[in-house]
């Protein structure tokens, strides 16, 4: 497998909670760029290996992409991998989450390519690795604001309910 990207952001939510909604991809168009839509066919339970998904994604000089995923890896609350049957790149994503306090995690997001073709190697792998580090940082910063704003307004509820 080739890496095309590595980021790890922290966030104020615990590992469970983060693994909850990260494991649920029809939600990963909330959070990461590109995605247009992203929905499963089937009726396994998000998070389970085997479920499938079929995600519509913006691919730069080819328009809308349907790519076909499948989650291969679910440990919860620590590790979570999909698996995607586009050529040519076979992509690979994966996330990672240690607690570090006991509403606070990190949260490592990974993206390989699995193809073993040279051309790939050596032409599409380093331009995938410039567009897809540029999505990740934008989709982690979103991510990080969605999960931690929903937890500004948990707050913000129970401190008015508290007043009450």
């Amino acid at each position: 497998m080739h890496l095309l990207v590595n980021e790890t952001i922290t966030l104020r939510r615990s590992a469970h909670e983060v693994f909850g909604y990260v494991s649920n991809m029809e939600k990963f168009g909330e959070w990461f760029p590109g995605v247009i839509s992203i929905t499963s066919p089937d009726s396994l339970a998000h998070g389970q290996p085997g479920k499938t998904y079929r995600e519509t994604v913006f691919v730069p000089l080819k328009g809308q992409r349907q790519i076909t995923l499948e989650v291969r890896e679910a440990r919860a609350p620590h590790f979570f991998a999909t698996e995607g049957r586009w050529l040519p790149l076979l992509p690979r994503m994966e996330i990672s989450l240690d607690a570090t306090a006991p509403h606070t995690c990190t949260l490592t997001w990974r993206m390989f390519s699995r193809s073993r073709h040279p051309g790939v190697r050596f032409l599409l792998v380093p331009l995938a690795r410039v567009m897809m580090k540029r999505r990740a940082a934008r989709g982690l910063a979103a991510l990080k604001l969605r999960l931690e704003d929903g937890l500004q307004r948990d707050e913000e509820r129970l401190g008015r309910s508290a007043e009450i």
